[in-house]
């Protein structure tokens, strides 16, 4: 299993996981030697290497279009769903009755 090396903290991650590097790159002390890094190298440098890594993200990692939060219309060649989504379920599928009543006469 290869280790995870940080340039900012000089250290390797015992463990090459999203959720380490998601935990490290968020924690406290990355966070400052990152800050610390980008003071050291002055303004002019650090906007020209955030520019390159931002360039290098946008040629390698496709950007997923934004999904609306509205359900969208059903896809070509499937059927419409069977209610609206924000819709009350009829009133016989809540109905507590197990057998029909039967007649008192």
């Amino acid at each position: 299993m290869p280790k995870f090396f940080c340039d900012y903290c000089d250290v390797y991650l015992t463990h090459d996981s999203m959720s380490v590097r998601k935990a490290h790159n968020s924690g406290r002390n990355h966070l400052r030697n990152v800050v610390d890094y980008y003071q050291q190298i002055g303004h002019e440098k650090a906007q020209s290497v955030i520019d390159s890594i931002t360039s290098s993200l946008a040629l390698t990692v496709p950007v997923a279009p934004a999904r609306s939060l509205r359900p969208s219309t059903s896809p070509a060649g499937m059927p419409p769903p069977p209610f609206p989504w924000n819709a009350r379920r009829p009133s016989h599928a809540t109905s507590r009755r197990r057998f029909p009543r039967r007649n008192a006469s």
